[in-house]
């Protein structure tokens, strides 16, 4: 974690921004380099996502339309009018199982400042439909540099009083700002045996847990994802034990629902993936049907885990 943004890229057409001047501000000895776009450095085919991953850089850039995404089907529907957006493209965090690895080649952060043309975009889809259900963390964990960049108090901010639920997804346990009622957070939980495994730099599940009885306490229902289900050697044992202990210490009546599906992926990104992580979760018996790859007896892991939730709101893919 120490060897990230050391490098920082920004695009010349930003380098007045006031935002890339603030955000340059706090990383003082990180090496400043001016690129005419950030797909000059995020695209190129010979870069290795890997070697990146542990020495990461920044890339500052302005975004060009699209800005706003209606969900696939890959992605569990927590709402109606379902889109997402990306304010940022990949995480610090370097998770075996995520997708991310197989759809850049670069592993760096990318961080688009344009705030106020997303927000507008954002505003013309909702003012369509009247309502929105809307992601800002499918291609990232936002939360996890909330510190750093303030993405996530950003959106807060222009969702407040409008009829758009906001979606904040993570594995992080940077949840101290403001709060409000159309903020959906929804925690990605783990066995420890996996978060050590397969979730490299993730906070712990103690921590994860906390987080979550925070929120309860400031009076949000948050959503509890169990999502990607790995099918570990002894996965049965792993998953009861977790499953117990994550409601002995959360009472399900505080949760709006549970989210929950078994490791799947686009069969090109995990022949990609597999190419180059060296990683026993790509060695499992797998099946593909229409281009996902998915285990050979999901609907086994899924029944067992089924029995062992608590009786909730419960959304599966």
């Amino acid at each position: 974690m120490n060897l990230r943004f050391r490098h920082i890229y920004v695009e010349k057409r930003i380098l007045n921004n006031e935002y890339v001047k603030n955000i340059l501000a706090k990383f003082p000895k990180a090496e400043i380099i001016e690129i005419n776009h950030y797909k000059d450095r995020f695209n190129p085919y010979y870069q290795s996502f890997r070697a990146q991953k542990d020495a990461q850089s920044l890339i500052l850039a302005k975004k060009d339309p699209p800005f706003i995404y209606e969900a696939s089907e890959l992605i569990q529907k927590l709402g109606v009018n379902f889109f997402y957006t990306t304010p940022m493209l990949n995480c610090i965090y370097d998770c075996h199982y995520c997708f991310l690895q197989g759809m850049y080649p670069s592993s760096n952060l990318v961080l688009f400042v344009n705030f106020n043309d997303f927000f507008k975009e954002v505003e013309r889809v909702y003012e369509n439909l009247g309502n929105l259900f809307l992601s800002i963390s499918y291609d990232t964990d936002i939360l996890a540099v909330e510190n750093l960049f303030g993405v996530a108090k950003k959106w807060a901010d222009f969702v407040k009083d409008k009829n758009i639920k906001l979606e904040l997804r993570t594995k992080s346990v940077n949840i101290d700002f403001e709060y409000q009622e159309n903020l959906v957070f929804a925690f990605s939980l783990s066995p420890e045996t996996v978060i050590e495994r397969y979730e490299k730099y993730t906070p712990k599940l103690k921590a994860r847990i906390k987080a979550i009885k925070k929120v309860i306490n400031k009076g949000f229902k948050p959503v509890i994802v169990f999502d990607p289900i790995i099918k570990l050697p002894n996965f049965k044992e792993v998953y009861k034990d977790f499953l117990q202990k994550v409601f002995s210490e959360i009472n399900y009546k505080n949760i709006e629902s549970i989210v929950y599906g078994t490791f799947r992926m686009n069969s090109t990104q995990f022949k990609i993936i597999k190419k180059q992580l060296l990683s026993d979760i790509y060695y499992y018996p797998y099946s593909v049907k229409n281009g996902i790859v998915e285990y050979e007896d999901k609907e086994e892991v899924i029944k067992f885990i089924e029995n062992l939730l608590p009786d909730v709101k419960k959304i599966f893919v």
